[in-house]
Protein backbone atom coordinates (compact mmCIF):
# COMPACT_ATOMS: atom_id res chain seq x y z
CA UNK A 1 0.00 0.00 0.00
CA UNK A 2 3.02 2.00 0.98
CA UNK A 3 4.20 2.58 -2.75
CA UNK A 4 0.69 3.65 -3.91
CA UNK A 5 0.35 6.99 -1.74
CA UNK A 6 0.37 9.84 -3.20
CA UNK A 7 0.05 12.32 -0.68
CA UNK A 8 2.86 14.32 0.01
CA UNK A 9 2.71 14.89 3.46
CA UNK A 10 2.46 11.12 3.83
CA UNK A 11 5.03 10.46 1.49
CA UNK A 12 7.38 12.69 3.90
CA UNK A 13 6.99 10.13 6.97
CA UNK A 14 9.50 6.72 7.32
CA UNK A 15 7.98 3.70 6.46
CA UNK A 16 7.26 2.78 10.22
CA UNK A 17 5.10 5.42 10.87
CA UNK A 18 3.61 5.52 7.16
CA UNK A 19 2.36 1.83 7.85
CA UNK A 20 1.19 2.50 10.89
CA UNK A 21 -0.78 5.83 9.74
CA UNK A 22 -2.07 3.91 6.51
CA UNK A 23 -3.96 1.03 9.07
CA UNK A 24 -5.62 3.81 11.25
CA UNK A 25 -7.58 4.92 7.77
CA UNK A 26 -9.88 3.75 5.57
CA UNK A 27 -9.99 4.98 2.00
CA UNK A 28 -12.89 6.69 0.33
CA UNK A 29 -14.20 8.68 -2.55
CA UNK A 30 -14.42 12.24 -2.62
CA UNK A 31 -17.31 13.25 -5.07
CA UNK A 32 -17.67 16.53 -6.80
CA UNK A 33 -19.49 19.09 -4.83
CA UNK A 34 -19.43 17.42 -1.23
CA UNK A 35 -19.30 18.34 1.74
CA UNK A 36 -16.76 17.64 4.05
CA UNK A 37 -16.89 19.82 7.02
CA UNK A 38 -19.86 21.97 7.58
CA UNK A 39 -19.66 25.67 9.08
CA UNK A 40 -20.17 25.35 12.63
CA UNK A 41 -20.69 21.50 12.71
CA UNK A 42 -18.27 19.42 14.93
CA UNK A 43 -15.70 17.82 12.90
CA UNK A 44 -15.42 14.06 12.42
CA UNK A 45 -12.64 13.19 10.10
CA UNK A 46 -9.56 14.16 8.86
CA UNK A 47 -8.96 13.61 5.12
CA UNK A 48 -5.56 13.40 3.65
CA UNK A 49 -6.14 14.06 -0.17
CA UNK A 50 -4.54 11.68 -2.82
CA UNK A 51 -6.75 13.05 -6.03
CA UNK A 52 -8.90 15.67 -6.29
CA UNK A 53 -8.89 19.52 -4.84
CA UNK A 54 -11.06 20.59 -1.99
CA UNK A 55 -11.48 24.60 -1.20
CA UNK A 56 -12.04 25.64 1.93
CA UNK A 57 -14.80 28.66 1.97
CA UNK A 58 -15.12 31.40 4.43
CA UNK A 59 -18.40 32.78 5.39
CA UNK A 60 -19.28 36.27 4.24
CA UNK A 61 -22.94 36.29 4.34
CA UNK A 62 -25.83 33.74 5.42
CA UNK A 63 -25.57 32.58 1.79
CA UNK A 64 -22.25 33.12 0.10
CA UNK A 65 -18.39 31.42 0.99
CA UNK A 66 -15.60 32.94 -0.59
CA UNK A 67 -12.38 30.33 -1.19
CA UNK A 68 -9.85 31.16 1.19
CA UNK A 69 -7.08 28.44 0.03
CA UNK A 70 -7.02 25.03 -1.77
CA UNK A 71 -6.09 21.51 -0.44
CA UNK A 72 -4.98 18.90 -3.01
CA UNK A 73 -2.26 16.58 -2.34
CA UNK A 74 -0.05 18.23 -0.80
CA UNK A 75 -2.22 18.57 2.07
CA UNK A 76 -4.66 17.37 4.36
CA UNK A 77 -8.18 18.92 4.98
CA UNK A 78 -9.02 19.08 8.92
CA UNK A 79 -6.32 20.77 10.55
CA UNK A 80 -8.08 22.33 13.09
CA UNK A 81 -8.35 18.74 14.89
CA UNK A 82 -4.28 18.74 15.29
CA UNK A 83 -5.25 21.93 18.29
CA UNK A 84 -8.61 20.93 19.07
CA UNK A 85 -10.51 17.86 19.66
CA UNK A 86 -13.91 20.00 20.07
CA UNK A 87 -13.57 21.49 16.57
CA UNK A 88 -16.98 23.78 15.30
CA UNK A 89 -15.18 25.53 12.27
CA UNK A 90 -16.01 28.73 10.76
CA UNK A 91 -14.70 27.23 7.25
CA UNK A 92 -16.71 24.89 5.12
CA UNK A 93 -14.62 22.51 3.15
CA UNK A 94 -15.91 21.29 -0.23
CA UNK A 95 -14.77 19.40 -2.88
CA UNK A 96 -14.36 21.14 -6.21
CA UNK A 97 -12.63 17.97 -7.97
CA UNK A 98 -13.76 14.59 -7.23
CA UNK A 99 -10.54 12.24 -6.30
CA UNK A 100 -10.13 9.76 -3.38
CA UNK A 101 -8.64 10.22 0.07
CA UNK A 102 -7.07 8.54 3.14
CA UNK A 103 -9.93 9.26 5.86
CA UNK A 104 -8.66 9.26 9.74
CA UNK A 105 -11.36 9.52 12.76
CA UNK A 106 -10.52 12.86 14.90
CA UNK A 107 -9.61 10.32 18.07
CA UNK A 108 -7.22 8.23 15.17
CA UNK A 109 -5.74 11.26 14.28
CA UNK A 110 -4.77 12.74 17.60
CA UNK A 111 -3.54 9.50 19.08
CA UNK A 112 -1.02 9.53 15.94
CA UNK A 113 -0.03 12.54 16.27
CA UNK A 114 0.92 11.93 19.92
CA UNK A 115 2.41 8.47 19.31
CA UNK A 116 4.51 9.52 16.09
CA UNK A 117 7.14 11.91 16.25
CA UNK A 118 7.89 12.79 12.28
CA UNK A 119 4.22 12.60 11.74
CA UNK A 120 3.27 15.67 14.03
CA UNK A 121 6.46 17.16 12.66
CA UNK A 122 5.04 16.97 9.48
CA UNK A 123 1.23 17.86 9.96
CA UNK A 124 2.94 21.40 12.40
CA UNK A 125 4.81 22.34 9.00
CA UNK A 126 1.86 21.74 7.15
CA UNK A 127 -0.48 23.94 9.43
CA UNK A 128 2.12 26.55 9.44
CA UNK A 129 2.13 26.73 5.34
CA UNK A 130 -1.39 26.54 5.20
CA UNK A 131 -2.12 29.76 7.83
CA UNK A 132 0.52 31.58 5.37
CA UNK A 133 -1.65 30.64 2.45
CA UNK A 134 -4.11 32.02 4.19
CA UNK A 135 -2.98 35.36 4.91
CA UNK A 136 -1.44 35.98 1.76
CA UNK A 137 -4.76 35.34 -0.06
CA UNK A 138 -6.38 37.65 2.13
CA UNK A 139 -3.89 40.17 1.53
CA UNK A 140 -4.17 39.57 -2.25
CA UNK A 141 -7.51 39.60 -2.42
CA UNK A 142 -7.15 43.03 -1.45
CA UNK A 143 -4.33 44.59 -2.93
CA UNK A 144 -4.35 42.89 -6.65
CA UNK A 145 -6.36 43.22 -9.78
CA UNK A 146 -8.50 40.43 -10.98
CA UNK A 147 -6.51 38.88 -13.90
CA UNK A 148 -3.68 38.81 -11.27
CA UNK A 149 -5.39 37.09 -8.67
CA UNK A 150 -7.40 34.48 -10.95
CA UNK A 151 -3.87 33.68 -12.41
CA UNK A 152 -2.67 32.98 -9.06
CA UNK A 153 -5.56 30.70 -8.01
CA UNK A 154 -5.08 28.79 -11.41
CA UNK A 155 -1.45 28.26 -10.27
CA UNK A 156 -2.31 26.94 -7.17
CA UNK A 157 -4.91 24.48 -8.38
CA UNK A 158 -2.39 23.61 -10.81
CA UNK A 159 0.00 22.18 -8.30
CA UNK A 160 -2.56 20.91 -6.08
CA UNK A 161 -3.64 18.91 -9.05
CA UNK A 162 -0.68 18.07 -10.21
CA UNK A 163 -2.34 18.41 -13.49
CA UNK A 164 -2.29 21.29 -16.05
CA UNK A 165 -6.31 20.19 -16.72
CA UNK A 166 -8.12 22.33 -13.81
CA UNK A 167 -11.78 21.24 -14.55
CA UNK A 168 -13.98 24.10 -13.09
CA UNK A 169 -16.47 26.36 -14.88
CA UNK A 170 -16.40 30.02 -14.85
CA UNK A 171 -19.33 30.14 -12.72
CA UNK A 172 -17.63 28.06 -10.05
CA UNK A 173 -14.29 30.23 -10.15
CA UNK A 174 -16.37 33.30 -9.98
CA UNK A 175 -17.80 32.30 -6.63
CA UNK A 176 -14.05 31.20 -5.74
CA UNK A 177 -13.22 34.49 -6.00
CA UNK A 178 -15.82 36.20 -5.01
CA UNK A 179 -16.59 38.46 -8.15
CA UNK A 180 -18.98 37.90 -11.08
CA UNK A 181 -19.29 35.19 -13.74
CA UNK A 182 -18.95 38.33 -15.86
CA UNK A 183 -15.59 39.32 -14.89
CA UNK A 184 -13.96 35.96 -14.74
CA UNK A 185 -14.97 35.44 -18.20
CA UNK A 186 -13.23 38.92 -19.50
CA UNK A 187 -10.12 37.54 -17.93
CA UNK A 188 -9.94 33.96 -19.02
CA UNK A 189 -10.78 34.94 -22.81
CA UNK A 190 -8.00 37.55 -22.08
CA UNK A 191 -5.22 35.07 -21.03
CA UNK A 192 -6.68 32.33 -23.86
CA UNK A 193 -5.97 35.03 -26.35
CA UNK A 194 -2.51 35.75 -25.04
CA UNK A 195 -2.03 31.58 -25.79
CA UNK A 196 -1.72 30.71 -21.78
CA UNK A 197 -4.27 29.09 -20.97
CA UNK A 198 -7.03 27.04 -22.84
CA UNK A 199 -10.59 27.09 -22.51
CA UNK A 200 -12.16 23.61 -22.85
CA UNK A 201 -16.29 23.29 -21.79
CA UNK A 202 -16.25 23.29 -17.86
CA UNK A 203 -12.21 23.05 -18.11
CA UNK A 204 -9.35 25.25 -18.26
CA UNK A 205 -6.15 23.61 -19.16
CA UNK A 206 -2.92 25.50 -18.25
CA UNK A 207 -0.79 25.60 -21.99
CA UNK A 208 2.08 28.23 -20.54
CA UNK A 209 2.86 28.34 -16.76
CA UNK A 210 6.01 30.32 -17.02
CA UNK A 211 4.36 32.99 -18.55
CA UNK A 212 1.05 32.66 -16.22
CA UNK A 213 3.40 32.88 -13.20
CA UNK A 214 4.61 36.22 -15.22
CA UNK A 215 0.87 37.53 -15.27
CA UNK A 216 0.31 36.45 -11.70
CA UNK A 217 0.65 38.70 -8.47
CA UNK A 218 3.94 37.92 -6.34
CA UNK A 219 1.56 35.69 -3.77
CA UNK A 220 1.88 32.59 -5.53
CA UNK A 221 5.31 32.50 -5.36
CA UNK A 222 5.35 33.19 -1.32
CA UNK A 223 2.92 30.48 -0.75
CA UNK A 224 5.24 27.66 -2.63
CA UNK A 225 7.97 28.81 -1.09
CA UNK A 226 6.39 29.08 2.11
CA UNK A 227 5.21 25.30 1.26
CA UNK A 228 8.71 24.06 0.62
CA UNK A 229 10.62 26.15 3.53
CA UNK A 230 8.12 24.24 5.89
CA UNK A 231 8.00 20.77 4.32
CA UNK A 232 10.04 19.89 1.97
CA UNK A 233 13.25 20.74 3.79
CA UNK A 234 12.32 17.54 6.03
CA UNK A 235 14.01 14.58 5.49
CA UNK A 236 12.95 12.23 2.64
CA UNK A 237 12.05 9.12 3.89
CA UNK A 238 13.87 5.56 2.95
CA UNK A 239 13.06 4.91 -0.92
CA UNK A 240 11.06 1.72 0.13
CA UNK A 241 8.33 3.94 1.50
CA UNK A 242 8.67 5.48 -1.59
CA UNK A 243 8.31 2.78 -3.63
CA UNK A 244 10.97 4.08 -5.78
Amino acid sequence: MSAEVRNRLLRLLPRDELEHVLSLTEEVALAKRQVLHRYGVRMQHVYFVETGLVSVGAKVSPQKFVEVWLIGSEGLVGIPLALTTNAQPMHRRTVLVAGAAYRLRVDRFQQALAKLPTFRTVVYAYIASALVQTAQSGACNTSHQLKQRLARWLLLARDALESDDIPLTHQVLAQLLGVRRAGVTDCLLQLRRAGLIELMRGCVVVRDPVRLAQISCHCWRLIEREYERQLLSLSAPNSEALGE
